[in-house]
């Protein structure tokens, strides 16, 4: 008969597929000859128990299985414990981890469950040896696929940030620990009867049960469990962001914890320029992100989805310009003087006129999507006209540098763009007297 051990040879890291092979007299034999699954260390330690790597001998593949500790963990611990692995069971979505069994003692209670392992980073470690924005950008739409598809079914996460976001060694990419997850519709077991003393529970229990401070809503912070719904998440996720963008959670200023707290309840989050004063920031995702953290629930985006499609359309282009309103009547530039500039009109009028023997003429009217003073960006001279809003006009701000940012992202596009620049260039060193 075959070594039944044989087929379970292995490192652990990336691992070839392989079978167990039966023998003909006694099929049952590999699989009942050794116990389903080996302990192979510790790989997390938590408040109620610790995470461990095993391998299991019958579907012979490795997986992580979480394991209470019963000498610890009170009754309420365990429901709570049950309670995860249900929850996150329930999920079925590529980007959350599948959860393979739950066993039960003969109490009924739970003693463990098994779920995938996911081999990689954190989001919080790649953050560290990655700064490729849109790289980083993309993991986070995937999350924000994962949070969205949660609350169809009716679950809030509560303790989003990027130390619970795994990013496998092939870009797969799993929103983890969903063990302090709110039923939008029901109270769990383990919450009924449950007095809520935010500051002491989220003292003591920061990270399981009610939430990470430096990432904490303010309805979160506060203990307002019924102010808490979708938009919660949102907060957290704008979170996330925060912290692709400057490198520090959104309430990193405290030096404490009650410090922290405080911030929370407030609301109180820093621009990403304040925080991050040396970095080179897109004011598109900056106003995003601080949108998604406003501290009035009903002034950040209204769903993940729609805070998801504002990072899709800054990946698509213009997140690294400024954008500006002018009254109308407000002259937004005059000619003869320096151009550092060009303006992309999103919405209203303005009028292009230029003197000509000491007469004011009028030259063209221009209006959402045309550009005005695009000169500027190419060639260092005084403004050859005066542009007046006829209307209140928001406009994209276009200077060389943000302009070059957004060539950066497009090859193709900046070898054509800048081949054009040059010809303009050219030609107006030409035509110079």
């Amino acid at each position: 008969m075959s070594d039944p051990n044989e087929a379970t040879r292995r490192t652990v890291g990336e691992e070839t597929v392989r079978c167990a092979v039966l023998d003909a007299a006694d099929e049952a034999a590999p699989l009942s000859a050794v116990s389903r699954f080996s302990d192979e260390g510790e790989i997390a330690r938590g408040g109620m128990g610790s995470i461990r790597l095993v391998f299991d001998h019958r579907m012979l593949r490795h997986a992580a299985m979480k394991v209470l500790d019963g000498s610890l963990a009170s009754r309420q611990d365990a429901l709570r414990f049950l309670e995860e692995a249900q929850i996150t069971g329930q999920l079925d979505h590529p980007h959350i981890v599948p959860i393979y069994d739950l066993e039960v003692g003969s109490d009924g209670m739970p003693i463990q469950f098994t779920m995938k392992l996911v081999r990689g980073r954190t989001l919080d470690e790649l953050m560290e040896s990655d700064s490729d924005l849109e790289r980083l950008l993309r993991v986070f739409l995937r999350v924000c696929e994962a949070v969205s598809f949660a609350h169809s079914r009716g679950v809030i996460h509560r303790d989003l940030k990027p130390q619970n976001v795994m990013v496998g060694a092939h870009g797969q990419v799993y929103v983890m620990d969903w063990g302090v997850a709110l039923l939008r519709d029901a109270l769990r077991p383990s919450e009924q009867g449950v007095r809520c003393d935010p500051l002491r529970q989220t003292e003591e229990r920061s990270g399981t049960v009610i939430g990470t401070v430096v990432y904490m809503a303010p309805e979160q912070a506060s203990g307002r469990v019924a102010d808490i719904d979708e938009r919660t998440d949102v907060f957290g996720l704008g979170g996330v962001l925060y912290k692709i963008l400057t490198g520090q959670p959104p309430h990193h200023a405290a030096e404490s914890f009650l410090g922290a707290l405080d911030l929370a309840q407030r609301g109180a989050v820093p621009p990403p320029e304040e925080a991050a004063p040396g970095r080179a920031l897109p004011p598109g995702l900056c106003r995003i992100v601080m949108k998604a953290l406003s501290a009035d629930p009903a002034a950040r985006h209204k769903s993940v989805a729609a805070l998801q499609a504002e990072v899709e359309a800054f990946l698509r282009g213009g997140g690294w310009f400024l954008r500006r309103q002018f009254s109308a009547g407000a002259v937004m530039m005059r000619e003869g003087e320096p151009g550092d500039c060009a303006y992309l009109i999103e919405s209203g009028r303005c009028e292009v006129s230029r003197e000509v023997d000491g007469d004011r003429q009028v030259i063209r009217t221009l209006g959402p999507g045309d550009v005005v003073g695009e000169t500027a960006i190419v060639i260092d001279r005084p403004r050859s006209a005066t542009v007046t809003a006829l209307d209140d006009v928001n406009a994209l701000v276009v200077t060389q540098e943000s302009l070059e940012r957004e060539l950066d992202r497009n090859d193709w596009l900046a070898t054509i763009v800048r081949a054009l620049a040059e010809r303009f260039r050219e030609l107006e060193r030409a035509m110079r007297p």
